[in-house]
């Protein structure tokens, strides 16, 4: 079996030239694998990275990007040549697709469609992965198709050395499908109708389509296979971004809990939490954090509290898009 690495991205090119290089020194012959990147419509200059490859056409195996048609931008293709200091690093066998700003549900679907391989393993344009991630990975459904596999992610702020954080408590993650470090064969993806794509902004269309895999018969396997995402450091802490982005989650949220209306969703998304919800309103009262550049003199309860109204904030505001009482 062969495997193709569907990772979505949006406006992260430096770090993605990092994450990219240590998929060139991958333990495993790169006949075995392939990286299928999907641009997610970045403004920034990562479309430069790829120049390398050739521009080509869809194959006449893709029928499913019909649809995607007026989304796709470009489609490169070829052996993209990697630099990576103090070590040797093989060309990757890549595929890049440009689109319109679509979200990351038509990202990856789109990435699925594009790629070759019957194994799609998904991770994030900010996990750094171990040498031995692609052939655990492969090795666990060499023996059990019917599956999910869950590998373990690892926060990170290093940039320079991704690979020296240890696991914390923070980094648990009890999801039957997390799309930063997953794999599942492309047939059973299909079979579960892929992501849901009225998620058109950040957040929870993994949880959704992890319900439909589960209802389909798989088994979720946590394995110990090694992603290491890259949290920039607290200093960096923006407080406008990291509200617009969990705004974002919490409209998505309430999307997740009107697709599946399950006592576990209801209470994990938060979404009827009205004691919470109104304790966060009165901390945040104004959004008073929205005119800071940074708090890197805030602790972390305030930190919690631009996260929380930016999130109740999107609870309300998809309940309204949804009409959700």
């Amino acid at each position: 079996m062969n495997a193709s690495v569907v990772i979505p991205t949006h406006n992260r090119r430096a770090v993605l030239a990092r994450v990219l290089s240590w998929y060139g020194l991958q333990k495993l012959d790169g006949e075995r694998f392939e990286i299928v990147v999907v641009d997610d419509g970045s403004t920034d200059d990562t479309p430069s990275l790829f120049e390398a490859l050739k521009t080509t056409q869809p194959k006449c195996g893709e029928p499913s990007l019909e649809r995607h048609k007026g989304r796709l931008l470009e489609i490169r293709r070829g052996q993209l040549p990697l630099e990576t200091p103090g070590s040797f690093a093989r060309p990757l066998q890549l595929t890049y697709a440009r689109i319109a700003k679509s979200g990351r549900s038509v990202a990856r679907n789109i990435g699925i469609a594009l790629s070759a391989a019957p194994l799609i393993i998904f991770a994030d344009d900010d996990i750094f992965v171990e040498p031995e991630f692609v052939r655990k990975h492969l090795a666990v459904h060499l023996f059990n198709r019917r599956c999910v596999v869950t590998g373990r992610v690892i926060r990170t702020g290093n940039l320079e050395d991704p690979f020296s954080a240890r696991w914390k408590l923070k980094d648990i993650n009890t999801a039957f499908l997390a799309t930063g470090n997953a794999s599942v064969t492309k047939h059973a993806l299909v079979e579960a109708g892929m992501f849901d794509e009225g998620y058109t902004v950040y957040g929870w269309e993994d949880f959704d389509l992890g319900i439909h895999l589960k209802e389909h018969g798989l088994r979720s396997i946590r394995r110990p296979i090694f992603g290491y995402h890259y949290d920039p450091p607290e200093d960096d802490f923006d407080p406008a971004e990291v509200y617009r982005k969990e705004r974002e989650r919490g409209i998505t949220a309430v999307y997740f809990y009107k697709n599946h209306p399950l006592r576990w969703v209801k209470r994990f998304t938060l979404v009827e939490n009205r004691a919470v919800r109104a304790l966060v309103a009165l901390l945040g009262r104004g959004n008073w954090f929205l005119g800071k550049r940074r708090i890197r003199q805030f602790g972390g309860v305030l930190k919690l509290v631009v996260r929380y109204k930016g999130y109740f904030d999107g609870i309300a505001a998809g309940k309204e898009r949804y009409m959700i009482g």
